[in-house]
């Protein structure tokens, strides 16, 4: 950004104007709009925009500008991969963003993040809750209890440390299926063995119950003053009166109980208590009425999988009951909190492994935690329930902490760790930005290498002296250390390079797909672009297919290329290990069956993989300019560059690629991307349409609708959606 100073105050006509310099470094700007008080708001299709602060003294570094806020945009969007790193069925979308020094990979991801604030090595935990506990009343957590198997660890939190105690009325030799602060400054501790009441001041046991049966304790609830506790197929109900406990009722179910929930529900006639359980053999649910234990309502299940959790949870005015069963099937009713009638009842698959429900207030807001190898928060907006993935692998065990130290935090468990943190805003995207300082034209992602392959490009300015060319600032291409420089064609010369002109160069990045950083390239010749870029798999060997043209400035259209075949070593270096020459520019690179299909200028061309080369099987050569490709099966869509589509076929016993369907309108259609929906269905898009066409199966032509939006640069095809990028 530069500064110009008005040197005189006169007419219009004696004004003058001279440069102060440059005062600092903005992103590529579009627009540029003085707000006040030197704040400037600088906007640009090109980046990010900002929100800047003029000064003027300069700062430490010798600018005169300070960012103060920055705007994401994706825009321009000119390619990107849509990936489960993680296998996890939580898509990333990994898009080639913005232009020249503003150039950027970013992983865009939706749900719920989660802010690490402190992390301890614990493996085996089967529960964590947290208390408030103490000689002096505690206003805030500051006790964690963790159950393991056949015992139960105690952490005190302070300040920002935590370490193992010990506390008087806890039974540490026996695991805990159920711990929370309760009525009357007490705590309360259900094991194995009995239900416990603790002094919260003295952490003196105060009363103990303990079946009557003799039977161990297999789970237990709390809600109110009402403490429910399951010893087999038998439900007790207690009442926690001053110190002690007292038993209210007592019912034998018909089944063993799986799990169980309390809860004290607002309704139109008042308060009630209600408890929920899950049933074991006949997989049903029932809500019934506390103190008297008397069944409600019966709700079954179906299926044979066992309910693992269920939750009763209030959300807004509406009551739903949650019931979890162990394949990660969630099914959920809407329950009347006075009658406890089920009603509306939905399921939804959140995961693969049993879930584990946790009720939690962030904001003023009930939320439900679903606990499972896709972890995901259960929330009410609009009127309805959403469900948003939280971005970690896996969680089994979780509660709220809202300690001196972790304010409105979550304490997580999985298999080797517990964690604190704090949450994301709810339907949220997460954007990770990785800066290149360069224009990243092409990506594709290798499962097999675990690796991404970004075709960016970096403008070189002449030197001073213009005896070389330079980078004018640092970029990622540059920034590589083992960069290898392309294989340059023996005939090279055609296309002349002088130290006087800026020059386009293209670079092949390999990136790690889990830390994102570079870790090999490769430069291309001069003048050589890239113009597609795919992964393959051609005899049992993955591969980068790499589809290049060398533009030569007096040619109004490339008259050769190449295709690069790229092979990821086991020290993730990049092979060259075979390149074919074409008479084009190769606009499309991509697998089909197990041949490589390329479009090169007006051309199609399916070559086979034999002893190690490229040979030419068949072609087709009826289109004015081939830009795009898309396979399905045996037919290839083909996007002509004004003529829409045109649908191939591959006849194998012939080795022909044959044309069966065009579409017909009577306009030219100048394509700017494309997708198969399916064999039948295709959606293209021009500059300002995307419409979608069906092949007529009694005629040969192509039928078409059209939506009007804006330029379109490329769709990428999901397991469930087809996404577009503007």
């Amino acid at each position: 950004m530069l500064l110009l100073r008005l040197n005189s105050p006169l007419t219009r006509a004696d004004q003058h104007y001279h440069e102060t310099g440059s005062s600092g470094e903005t992103v590529s700007p579009s627009c540029i709009a003085y707000l006040d008080n030197g704040v400037t708001f600088v906007g640009s299709c090109l980046g990010d925009s900002q929100l800047c602060k003029l000064s003027s003294a300069a700062d430490e570094s010798g600018g005169y500008v300070e960012i103060l806020e920055t705007f994401t945009c994706l825009a321009p969007i000119l390619d990107m991969s849509v990936v489960d790193v993680d296998q996890q069925g939580r898509d990333v979308v990994v898009t080639c963003s913005g232009f020249g020094r503003n150039g950027s990979l970013r992983l865009v991801r939706s749900g719920v993040g989660i802010n690490e604030q402190a992390s301890i090595d614990l493996a085996g935990v089967k529960g964590v809750w947290s208390l408030r506990c103490g000689t002096e009343m505690a206003e805030s957590d500051n006790t964690l209890v963790l159950a393991f198997v056949g015992q139960t660890t105690v952490l005190s939190l302070k300040g920002e440390e935590v370490e193992e105690t010990e506390l008087e009325g806890i039974a540490a030799d026996q695991q805990t299926h159920y711990c929370s602060n309760v009525i009357g400054n007490k705590i309360l501790q259900i094991t194995g063995q009995s239900v416990r009441l603790i002094n919260e001041e003295t952490l003196q046991l105060v009363s103990k119950w303990a079946p009557p049966s003799g039977k161990g304790i297999s789970t237990g609830s709390c809600g109110g003053s009402h403490v429910v506790v399951v010893v087999g197929n038998e439900l007790f109900c207690l009442d926690i009166q001053d110190s002690s406990l007292h038993q209210l009722s007592h019912v034998t179910l018909e089944h063993e109980i799986a799990c169980v929930d309390v809860r004290v529900l607002k309704g139109d006639s008042g308060t009630s208590n209600i408890c929920a359980v899950g049933l074991w053999t006949n997989i049903s649910a029932r809500v019934l009425r506390l103190p008297s234990l008397d069944i409600l309502h019966t709700q079954p299940l179906g299926g044979d999988i066992l309910p693992r959790s269920i939750l009763v949870a209030e959300f807004d005015t509406r009551t739903y009951l949650l019931v979890a069963l162990g394949d990660g099937t969630l099914h959920y009713f809407q329950m009347d909190p006075d009658s406890g009638a089920l009603t509306n009842g939905k399921k939804v698959v959140l995961g693969t492994k049993p879930i584990v429900l946790r009720q939690f207030v962030s904001g003023d807001a009930h939320h439900v935690f679903a606990c499972s190898n896709h972890p995901t928060i259960i929330h009410w907006n609009n009127h309805k329930l959403l469900f948003s993935n939280v971005n970690l692998k896996e969680v089994n065990y979780i509660c709220t902490l809202n300690s001196d130290s972790f304010r409105d935090c979550l304490a997580l468990v999985d298999d080797n760790t517990l964690t604190i943190g704090s949450l994301d805003q709810l339907q949220m995207l997460h954007i990770h930005p990785v800066p290149l300082a360069e224009s990243p034209r092409r990506i594709s992602h290798q499962r097999h290498s675990h690796t991404f392959l970004v075709a960016s490009c970096r403008v070189d300015v002449p030197n001073g002296d213009k005896t070389a060319l330079i980078s004018p600032k640092p970029c990622a291409s540059k920034s590589v250390s083992n960069m290898l420089e392309g294989t340059h064609p023996d005939d090279l010369s055609i296309l002349p390079v002088t130290t006087t002109e800026e020059l386009e160069v293209f670079s092949l990045l390999l990136f790690d797909e889990n830390s994102l950083e570079v870790i090999h390239g490769y430069q291309l010749s001069p003048r050589e672009h890239v113009t597609s870029l795919t992964s393959c798999v051609l005899d049992s060997t993955h591969y980068y297919a790499v589809g290049t043209a060398f533009v030569d400035p007096t040619e109004k259209e490339p008259n050769r290329g190449r295709v690069l075949l790229f092979r990821v070593s086991h020290t993730k270096v990049l092979e060259l290990v075979y390149m074919n020459d074409e008479a084009g520019a190769v606009y499309q690179v991509v697998q089909f069956q197990d041949k490589l299909l390329i479009s090169v200028n007006s051309e199609v061309r399916l070559y086979k993989w034999e002893e190690g080369k490229m040979v030419l099987e068949c072609s087709y050569s009826d289109t004015i300019l081939a830009l795009y490709l898309k396979c399905k099966g045996d037919f290839i869509l083909v996007g002509d560059l004004m003529r829409s589509f045109k649908l191939l076929v591959y006849k194998a016993e012939k080795s022909v690629l044959e044309e069966i369907s065009v579409e017909t309108s009577l306009n030219p259609v100048f394509m700017t991307a494309m997708e198969m929906i399916d064999d039948e269905n295709y959606l293209g898009a021009d500059g300002r349409h995307i419409f979608v066409c069906q092949k007529n199966r009694f005629v040969e032509d192509i039928t078409y609708c059209t939506v009007v939006v804006c330029q379109k640069n490329r769709f990428v095809e999901d397991s469930t959606y087809c996404l577009l990028v503007l």
